[in-house]
């Protein structure tokens, strides 16, 4: 399996995308994991604020392995994310039972309490 970083303007993307009845048309940092020339999952983030980009995205097409492919992406992107120097990366929800939360959950995301979204935080440790 490889990733390639690119943007919201990828072809792959904007069908992955389609298919989940979804559209982008703001600038995305985007993941696309491939597996023999196919897309099986994508993923992308935005800003969110000044410290924080913001999870808009993960499309899992693949039926097999979809927890590890959802971790391996998550990953990654959060690598990405601190390498353009965000303190934390959110992801908002439209309900607690959400089967995604779970994954996010495990991977040290935590609820934000906000009136208006559920939102989960994970914010990266500093090394200094």
């Amino acid at each position: 399996m490889e990733i390639i970083v690119t943007d919201e303007r990828d072809e792959r993307f904007i069908e992955m995308c389609a298919s989940f009845g979804c559209v982008i048309d703001e600038p995305h940092v985007v993941l696309l994991l491939i597996n023999f020339g196919k897309t099986v999952g994508c993923t992308s983030f935005k800003v969110y604020d000044a410290d924080s980009a913001e999870i808009t995205t993960l499309f899992l097409n693949s039926y097999d392995n979809r927890e590890k492919i959802a971790y391996k992406l998550i990953r990654q992107l959060e690598k990405i994310a601190m390498d353009y120097e965000f303190k934390s990366v959110v992801v908002s929800f439209e309900s607690r039972e959400d089967i995604l939360i779970e994954i996010f959950e495990k991977l040290d995301y935590q609820f934000v309490e906000d009136a208006d979204e559920i939102l989960l935080k994970k914010e990266f440790k500093s090394l200094i």
